[in-house]
């Protein structure tokens, strides 16, 4: 059977730079890459660096496309990434965790359904409430698919799930998008998660404290939703937020894995330096977008 990565970047171009930013990270940790693919809406130069590349129809340019990757993606399994998470380990540690499970499946915790705080309740699923016997839940950052005739259904259920999203209460999530979505069709098969490495992978939007060096593979970090852990210093990747891939703090890393490629090294003198630029430069484009929208045009 094949397998391999796939990332989606479609719309501006930045989200295929930093679709291929994901792409340098993979392949500067792993030992043995298997092909990593680009779902998009057109060629480029980024694009160009993939080993395969699959040009959708009719794409919507949001989370609509992510539903869709089952249906486009070229190889028999599949690890969906999303396009704003930099890898800093050998990321084909994952494919242990999914074998012998779930023909669909993430990394998450399956919560009983009468769990408190789960993203919905079974009663609050119209026709599904039956076929309800856990609660998924997850960060979307990484999906495992592995074609079989059971996925045809499956996917039939995703799109009924998206048509017929707020016939459904969901706790969090106001309007649609991946998770709720992927969620509720996962219980609706009876589908289970691959087990919590949740933590494992660095939400950095919900981090109270952050520290990491691509260059040194380090991460650090708390996590506001698990206190418990203390300081967690054993992640494979962080995921950015797309927001945040405009940030000097995301841009700093991936200052450091380009020269980590050309095996140049960035001590803390020069990370400093190169991090005072980015944020110089970030907030000059900032006041400089300011005084357009505010002054000029006022």
């Amino acid at each position: 059977m094949s397998k391999g990565f796939i990332t989606i970047a479609t719309g501006d171009e930045q989200y295929y730079r930093i679709a291929y930013n994901l792409l340098l990270s993979y392949r500067a940790f792993s030992k043995d890459p298997v092909p990593f693919a680009l779902l998009c809406d057109r060629e480029n130069e980024y694009t160009a660096q993939f080993d395969q590349v699959i040009i959708m129809e009719h794409p919507y340019r949001s989370y609509l496309d992510k539903l869709r990757f089952p249906l486009y993606t070229p190889f028999d399994e599949t690890i969906f990434i999303d396009a704003d998470c930099l890898a800093y380990r050998d990321l084909n540690d994952f494919w242990d965790s999914f074998a012998g499970g779930s023909y669909f499946s993430v990394f998450g915790e399956d919560l009983p359904v009468d769990y408190a705080y789960g993203w919905f309740k079974p009663e609050d699923m119209g026709e599904f409430k039956d076929r309800i016997h856990i609660i998924p839940e997850f960060i979307g950052g990484v999906y495992y698919v592995r074609k079989c005739p059971e996925l045809t259904e499956f996917m039939n259920t995703v799109d009924y799930v998206h048509e017929h999203y707020y016939d459904y209460r969901f706790r969090q999530f106001t309007d649609p998008c991946d998770e709720p979505v992927f969620a509720l069709s996962l219980a609706a098969h009876d589908l289970h998660t691959a087990g919590n490495r949740t933590l494992d992978i660095c939400f950095y939007p919900h981090n109270t404290y952050f520290k990491a060096d691509i260059s040194e593979q380090s991460i650090a970090y708390r996590d506001v939703y698990h206190p418990e852990r203390g300081l967690i210093t054993d992640s494979w990747m962080i995921h950015w937020g797309s927001g945040n891939t405009r940030r000097p703090r995301y841009k700093l890393e991936v200052y450091r894995l380009n020269r980590l490629i050309k095996g140049r090294k960035t001590g803390r003198v020069h990370s400093a330096a190169a991090y005072g630029t980015l944020h110089a430069v970030h907030f000059t484009k900032r006041a400089v977008r300011y005084i357009r929208k505010h002054i000029v045009k006022g």
